[in-house]
């Protein structure tokens, strides 16, 4: 059966799809269709269907129809699994409601509750633990006993020094209950000749139920463990004292993390913050800086030290260094200047 809409329709008779029974779609307002739509496969099975609030606008797609604009749904919903590749997947019985929390730079982190090593608190009670230190890194394991994870948890707690000197305290994240925490400590420590110490510098949540790495994004579904589940990647997240994302690098599961380059970009976020400036491809603590776009060269020849233009064959003065603030210049690290 095909028929082509051109026109809004509104549907309110049961609609009869080949192998299936029959469902109603109930809509208050019309469906726009374009585009020739052959039903030859049930689409949906289960009944209740789905209420919406509002138009769909659908058009044709390889494999079935696709939404380009979310359904708006109240009460209970079901789809199939498996469907079409715009097909959405919701429990039986399930109420959609706001929208889920993304990670993007910017965004206020969701207060969680945490289970941890150290006791239990809220995330934001957390971020607001140290005055002295009102940064946070939160970083996400898979899972305890693992071996990538247990190299990363040890150097983590060897790193905490230089963490607290840039004003940062330390958060973990595993998929496991507080007392595989606190057995798995002890490998970690171990292997670190720190086992005087008896737990970690910083706390680990319990995320046995994935609930938040789920929250957060932190699902690798090219990586599955033995039960087929999609594991944790190792997330690495940067929160400032206003509990706003400044950084997000999400690793592989298969991958362990670089703690260099993690302190070269919250060198970088840390000094930039409030001068106008911005720092350039590989560079270290110490080496010149950008003066951003904002800035007019004059400005930047009165705030900053040693400025250099580039000279390009475009003839625009773009590129503009100036010497690191707060660090002696090293001659070596001076930028090439084009002839």
């Amino acid at each position: 059966m095909a028929f082509a809409l051109s026109q809004p329709r509104i549907v309110s008779q049961p609609r009869v799809v080949a192998g299936s029974q029959p469902q109603t779609v109930v809509s208050s307002r019309p469906q726009m269709m374009t585009g020739s739509v052959t039903y030859s496969q049930p689409r949906l099975q289960g009944s209740p269907q789905y209420v919406s609030s509002g138009p769909q606008v659908i058009r044709q797609a390889p494999g079935g129809l696709l939404q380009s604009q979310p359904r708006i749904v109240s009460g209970p919903v079901r789809t199939v699994v498996g469907g079409s590749p715009a097909t959405r997947v919701v429990r039986a019985g399930a109420q959609v409601s706001k929208p889920q929390w993304v990670m993007r730079l910017g965004a206020t982190v969701p207060n969680f509750q945490c289970e941890t090593t150290q006791g239990n608190f809220t995330f934001h009670e957390f971020c607001d633990s140290d005055p002295a230190r009102p940064w946070t890194v939160l970083v996400s394991h898979p899972a305890d006993y693992t071996p990538v994870c247990t190299t990363e948890l040890g150097r983590c707690d060897t790193l905490s020094g230089a963490f607290a000197e840039r004003g940062i305290k330390l958060i973990g994240v595993s998929c496991d209950s507080v007392d595989d925490h606190l057995g798995w400590t002890q490998d970690i420590l171990y292997r670190e000749q720190r086992e005087d110490q008896g737990q970690l510098t910083f706390p680990i949540i319990a995320d046995k139920d994935r609930s938040i790495v789920t929250t957060l994004g932190m699902l690798d579904p090219l990586e599955q463990n033995a039960a087929g589940l999609a594991m944790p990647a190792r997330a690495l997240v940067v929160v400032d004292a206003e509990k706003k994302v400044r950084l997000s690098i999400l690793y592989p599961a298969t991958t362990g993390r670089s703690f260099e380059e993690v302190f070269r970009v919250i060198d970088s976020l840390q000094l930039t913050s409030d001068l106008q400036l911005a720092t350039p491809v590989d560079w270290i603590p110490g080496q010149p800086c950008i003066v951003a776009p904002s800035v007019s060269t004059e400005d930047a020849s009165q705030r900053f030290s040693n400025l250099q233009i580039e000279s390009l064959p475009s003839g625009k003065e773009y590129i503009r260094f100036v010497d690191c603030p707060g660090a002696e210049q090293d001659p070596a690290n001076q930028p090439d200047q084009a002839e």
